[in-house]
């Protein structure tokens, strides 16, 4: 039986030349290791960034003994194996080098046979200094990337966003960040298996691939249990000890679909794949988890260009989410709990697509686990993004090896909806403005539409995932990249060049896969960062501008506040403000393509998560607390969407984009009310809605309600859509902007009851309170709604699983913990 031995524990680091040394454990790294020894402060408080980064000005070594027994030394086969090495390191065992490694991303193996001994044995990873190794390769020759990192970031193969981006600090890491292990193969192993799909009428062809690493088997078998543990086929395969692929075929009957989230359940397969020796012993065993189903991309041409759509076992899927990004600058600390409660806090949002992005590294197992298991596409960016490369021999030889890696790692995963070239470098190219570099644009066209696509050829071709060469795109060859009218595309003119939040109705993308707008995060976050009797509790201090990475950051955000709402006098009263512009921003954006329904079919705000506590586009902040764009999501990005076209503000237009399998038949209501919240005016009307379309039901003629000046200041339309005697959708919608509306001060009352596991606050008021903001002081939990209005005396429950709250309290303590904020 093959032996995997994990290496993971007993590691001691140190840098180079130094007598003291930490213990450590993989994954480990230079911050997290000093962080844990307290050696170093905290580099996300206050201004501690900019004394952290030349930490990584030195070499440091990581170092372990572990004992091996004599299989390991007989075998010759014994291989180390690393998962992640960040980044240029030399390997040696008990004083041997056994090679040197150049990609954070890559997985490095090294044969050890001869060199392994019986009994105590010392592995070293001697890390070169990524700060140093930029500097000397950029003064040879210069690359171009983004200004807000460290210059020649280019140059190496790690992630990006270490060396600072416009959300995210300066912290270049270095470390064993993934699993180390020693394997023993013995009579052989399974490098990887592929398996391909073929459907036909009821039933699937499954095709599996084994990659064999053969000393001696005589024969494997492929068995596939179906999800209620059944075995749906299977096959015995005989093997030859000169070949290394296998092929056989399993057909399986009445095969039961895997479905995008909302569109159908997520059944998933169990693969098994066993090697026997020649005595009938298991040598090694692979198990993978699929899903049967077909899922590409459409570019069919119609009457506005061409379309750029997710289409599931036939179904076009109106792709709704975020784009993702490290979940930490410092990735060792990342982990499998935060990971599945940041993608469950998707699903709540009621996502069914993720865009991961090209300057971070690619996630974890555990990451596509969850999107298989809960039906979320993931788009996967390569790891390349906002920069020129320069195609050497070396850099050339190691992103094909990273591009194998990662392929042949993530293929068979069911949530994997499109492999991606890179993020916005065929735009900059093209209308960046870019310092001119014909060699290094030349490269960009061999790497992005030839030498990945010829490594997807040969581990998991087109025509079973779709690759696209960038992002934004409309096809590659610098042809129109940031097209309206084909492929996807990134709209920054909202934020980055001060256009008016209407802009974003002025377009007709085919998909929208960046978009966004900054706010502060939570006042409890801004606590982690801030000194709040320091002085540090102003927009326009050293370290809320050392926490806006942006360039005008701070100043964009009170340009749009100026633009939206009242001033805010006090600091809680600026975070709320920046969040309510933010959410109400992405959510007019998002209704404005959900009505364009067929026309665009996918939206991606920039962006779900950080990786620090930072003022940032995020909806979700580093320590997991929902600003109000997630709570705004979970309504735009519902299943049935009722929204307001109100360009023509005397006759807005109710739309249902109905993203179902099933039509929605139900009842459509208004009600035109003043800022003491009375009806004026009121209606409803029985529509029946197609699954999957989007449909104007209903114009509403204010003409008579809407005469002076003043009207408009004082009344407002709230509507909502009933099925069943349920409401599946509701909204309001102000005929000013929120900072010219006559609010009355609401007056708000709440009262608590509980139950086993749930607190109910249930909320009343005098007049119109609009955007009511709920948080509490010291303790977080997610509300079942949060930023919604309150028409003055009808109430509005709002629940807390109990399961959410970070500590248990009473409902006198909650009460006592309660804050709420209002427009």
């Amino acid at each position: 039986m093959s032996i995997t031995v994990s290496l993971n524990d007993n590691w001691k680091m140190k840098k180079a030349g130094s007598q003291e040394s930490f213990d450590c454990k993989v994954p480990c790294s230079v911050y997290k290791t000093l962080l844990d020894y307290k050696k170093i402060p905290d580099p996300y408080y206050r201004e501690n960034e900019y004394i952290s980064t030349q930490i990584c000005d030195d070499d440091y070594d990581f170092e372990t003994t572990f004992t091996a027994d004599k299989a390991a030394v007989e075998c010759e086969h014994t291989v180390l194996h690393f998962d992640g090495i960040d980044t240029i390191a030399n390997v040696c065992l008990n004083g041997i080098h056994l090679g040197r490694v150049n990609n954070m991303h890559r997985v490095w193996e090294f044969p050890v046979h001869g060199i392994i001994k019986e009994g105590d044995n010392t592995l070293t990873v001697k890390i070169t200094s990524p700060n140093r190794y930029i500097k000397e390769m950029d003064e040879k020759r210069h690359l171009w990337g983004v200004d807000s990192t460290m210059t020649g970031y280019t140059h190496i193969r790690k992630a990006h966003c270490m060396f600072g981006w416009d959300w995210g600090p300066m912290l270049p890491d270095m470390g064993i960040w993934r699993s180390v292990s020693l394997i023993v193969p013995d009579a052989g192993r399974i490098l990887d298996v592929y398996y391909s799909q073929k459907h036909t009428d009821n039933k699937v062809t499954l095709k599996a691939l084994l990659h064999i690493e053969n000393h001696g088997c005589k024969k494997a078998m492929v068995e596939i249990s179906d999800p209620q543990g059944n075995i749906a086929a299977k096959s015995d395969i005989s093997l030859e000890k000169s070949s290394e692929y296998y092929e056989t075929e399993l057909v399986i009957n009445d095969p039961q679909l895997w479905w995008v989230n909302g569109y159908g359940e997520q059944p998933l397969y169990s693969c098994a794949v066993t090697l026997y020796d020649e005595n009938d012993a298991c040598t090694d065993k692979n198990t993978q988890r699929i899903g049967l189903r077909t899922l590409t991309v459409s570019r069919e041409k119609d009457q506005w260009g061409e379309e750029f759509c997710f289409i599931n076992n036939g179904v076009k899927i109106f792709a709704m989410g975020a784009n993702y990004i490290p979940e930490d600058q410092i990735v060792t600390r990342c982990n499998e709990e935060k990971t599945r409660k940041l993608l469950a806090d998707c699903k709540a949002a009621n996502y069914n697509f993720i865009r991961v992005w090209g300057g971070g590294y690619y996630p974890d197992e555990y990451f596509y686990d969850y999107c298989d298991e809960n039906g979320i596409i993931v788009w996967q960016d390569f790891m390349f993004a906002c920069s020129a490369y320069l195609l050497t021999e070396e850099f050339e030889e190691t992103v094909r090896g990273e591009v194998r890696d990662n392929v042949i790692r993530l293929r068979n995963h069911p949530s994997l909806g499109l492999w991606c070239g890179n993020n916005e470098i065929e735009s900059a190219w093209e209308y960046w403005g870019l310092p001119e570099d014909e060699e290094a644009k030349r490269d960009y066209l061999i790497i992005f539409e030839d030498i990945i696509p010829q490594v997807l050829k040969a581990y998991d071709p087109c025509e079973n995932t779709f690759y696209w060469p960038s992002s934004p795109s409309s096809g590659g060859g610098f042809k129109d990249a940031s097209s309206n009218h084909a492929g996807d595309m990134h709209y920054w003119d909202v934020w980055h060049n001060f256009k008016p939040i209407e802009a974003f109705r002025e377009f007709y993308y085919r998909f929208c896969s960046e978009y966004g707008f900054e706010s502060l995060p939570d006042i409890k976050t801004c606590r982690a960062f801030a000194g709040e009797t320091k002085g540090d509790f102003d927009l326009c201090s050293p370290v809320m501008a050392a926490h806006q990475k942006c360039v005008q950051g701070n100043e964009k955000i009170m340009y749009y506040l100026a633009q939206m709402v009242r001033y805010p006098y006090d600091f809680k009263k600026l975070i709320y403000s920046s969040q309510l512009v933010q959410a109400d921003c992405i959510r007019s954006n998002v209704e404005h393509m959900r009505r364009a329904r067929g026309r665009c079919m996918g939206s991606a705000y920039w962006q779900v998560n950080d990786s620090n506590p930072v003022i940032s586009w995020s909806s979700i902040d580093y320590f997991g607390r929902w600003k109000g764009l997630h709570y705004y999501a979970k309504r735009f990005y519902a299943p049935c969407l009722i929204s307001c076209d109100d360009t023509h503000r005397k006759k807005p237009v109710l739309n249902i984009s109905n993203e179902r399998m099933t039509a929605f038949e139900g009842i459509v209501r208004w009600t035109l009310r003043n800022n003491k919240a009375e009806i004026l005016q009121s209606g409803e009307k029985y529509v029946n809605v197609p699954a999957l379309t989007a449909q104007n039901v209903l114009t509403i003629d204010l003409s008579d309600e809407l005469k002076n000046r003043t009207d408009p200041r004082e009344k407002y339309l709230e509507y909502s859509i009933m099925e069943n005697g349920k409401v599946l959708s509701f909204g309001t919608t102000l005929f000013v902007r929120p900072k010219e509306f006559t609010f009355l001060e609401p007056k708000i009352t709440y009262g608590i009851s509980e139950s086993e596991d749930k607190f109910a606050l249930t909320f009343c008021a005098e007049n119109y309170a609009k955007s009511v903001c709920l948080s509490l002081k010291t303790a977080d939990c997610v509300f079942s709604d949060n930023w919604f209005d309150i028409h003055g005396k009808e109430p509005v429950t709002i629940m807390i699983d109990k399961a959410s709250l970070s500590r248990k309290m009473t409902a006198q303590e909650l009460s006592e913990e309660l804050e709420i904020m209002h427009n």
